[in-house]
């Protein structure tokens, strides 16, 4: 037997189902900071205030007139940050 059968669990149904980074964001197929944000917001829940410095994450994410994010998230200046 091996040590994976010894668990009664089933990771993938761990994962909160419900998406909080929409995929109509317009980063590059497989971005890893899209990825890694997509699933910091699946660990944290829809209580989460996303506070987010001018960069690649800002412009992909929040193109004006629509906004991938399904939580309340803003918007800071560099100087700020």
């Amino acid at each position: 037997m091996s040590i994976v059968e010894n668990f009664d669990l089933f990771a993938p149904r761990l994962i909160n189902k419900q998406e909080l980074l929409s995929s109509g964001h317009r980063a590059c197929s497989g971005c890893a900071e899209v990825l890694a944000v997509r699933l910091m917001c699946k660990a944290l829940g829809e209580n989460t205030v996303i506070a987010s410095a001018t960069g690649c994450m800002e412009i992909v994410s929040s193109m004006f007139p629509t906004t991938a994010w399904r939580v309340p998230w803003i918007h800071v200046a560099f100087e700020n940050a």
